[in-house]
């Protein structure tokens, strides 16, 4: 979105408060919009997400997703206001106070005992009580329409399976599904994702993934970033943390590859 689209959103209706604030935009992040951090005096943080065309679809997810999830207790963007027009949706949050989990100063040690806490929190909430599906069967079907879209690049896959074709790597989860341990996931739990204070409070963002599915859709993908940002022992530190009795390896590998599409 160029300088002068975001001008013209901000000039009429809802947004004309916002029209002296300070936008920047922010690069990084899941669901093809357009993201800004508004800057204002007297104001806390706040973002602007405008979603057009295909990205509407994910921010109208996420908008219902987070409010459920707030509802529930969970520390998660406020959603101060939504607008909608043909092809548009334009949502306004306030940020959740903190620094991604990938960029926080508190002891490593401190940090991955919380993040165990806080998924263990979310997924002791019960799935029967939660209206959206992330189970395999929806992520299956998400993975192969990105195939079949040739949307895939493997240049971003992990090294192991970078020789590895899309095609050849679905056919191979389809064939390996595990039996699902259903619980209330995040559907993207990385690092950036996770905002943590200075007390060490974590809340969530980007949660347009949410919903029923298994705990290991969470477990794999954070404790492989662990790993990568904090060194192996950390994210041994996370698994028994987490989980005392045991850590299920040929789960956490399977889900790690079906992430590959995501």
């Amino acid at each position: 979105m160029t300088g002068r689209e975001l001008a013209s959103i901000l000039r009429r209706g809802p947004w004309k408060e916002l029209a002296r604030a300070r936008a920047e935009p922010v690069t990084e992040g899941m669901s093809g919009a357009a993201l800004y951090r508004i800057f204002e005096e007297g104001q806390p943080v706040r973002y602007l997400k405008i979603a057009r065309s295909d990205a509407v679809a994910g921010v109208e997810r996420e908008i219902t997703r987070t409010r459920w999830l707030a509802a529930q207790g969970l520390r998660v963007p406020a959603i101060l206001r939504v607008e909608r027009q043909p092809g548009q949706t334009v949502m306004l949050t306030r940020a959740v106070p903190g620094l991604p989990a990938d960029q926080n100063p508190l002891p490593v040690e401190r940090l991955i005992d919380s993040l165990a806490t806080t998924l263990a929190a979310l997924h002791a909430l019960d799935p029967a009580h939660c209206p959206f599906d992330e189970t395999l069967e929806i992520r299956l079907a998400r993975a192969a329409d990105a195939v079949a879209s040739g949307g895939i690049d493997t240049a971003q896959f992990e090294p192991r399976n970078r020789a590895t074709l899309p095609e050849s790597l679905l056919r191979r989860l389809v064939a390996e599904q595990p039996a699902e341990d259903l619980v209330v996931v995040h559907g993207d739990a990385t690092l950036s994702n996770l905002v943590v204070d200075a007390e060490g409070t974590i809340g969530f963002v980007d949660c347009g993934n949410a919903g029923r599915g298994d705990r290991y859709l969470d477990l794999a993908v954070l404790a492989q970033e662990i790993g990568e940002c904090y060194g192996s022992e950390s994210s041994v530190r996370f698994a028994r943390a987490y989980s005392p009795s045991g850590w299920d390896t040929e789960k956490a590998r399977f889900f790690t590859d079906l992430y590959e599409f995501f």
